[in-house]
């Protein structure tokens, strides 16, 4: 069962939830934009609560590959306000997802 971590910053609350049929054949970039489209408003602001940061490790980490370990990072952008998303490599969070059963996170809200 694949599961998504939501965090909310606002309230200092975390939430595990199973990952809806329709995101569970995406990773990486992918599901990075499609979140950030469905579920950040266009017109909130970049910098505010309402942004949501997206963290998703691509759809082939924690296999025996060379370099599968590539994780998105993926929000609404304070400099065009579109999608925008980034990522990282080699050896990350992301890698070791799968056998803890979390292959989604998603943090939203402001630190007070």
């Amino acid at each position: 069962m694949a599961r998504l971590l939501r965090v909310n910053m606002t309230e200092s609350t975390t939430r595990w939830e199973e990952v809806p049929e329709e995101y569970r054949r995406w990773g990486g970039r992918g599901l990075t934009s499609l979140l950030v489209a469905r579920e950040v408003p266009p017109t909130c602001l970049p910098l505010g609560p309402l942004n949501t940061l997206v963290i998703a490790p691509g759809i082939v980490s924690g296999m025996a590959a060379p370099t599968p370990g590539r994780t998105s990072f993926g929000a609404k952008s304070p400099l065009t306000g579109g999608i925008k998303e980034a990522n990282a490599g080699a050896a990350s969070p992301g890698s070791r997802s799968p056998a803890s059963g979390s292959r989604r996170s998603l943090s939203k809200g402001s630190r007070r």
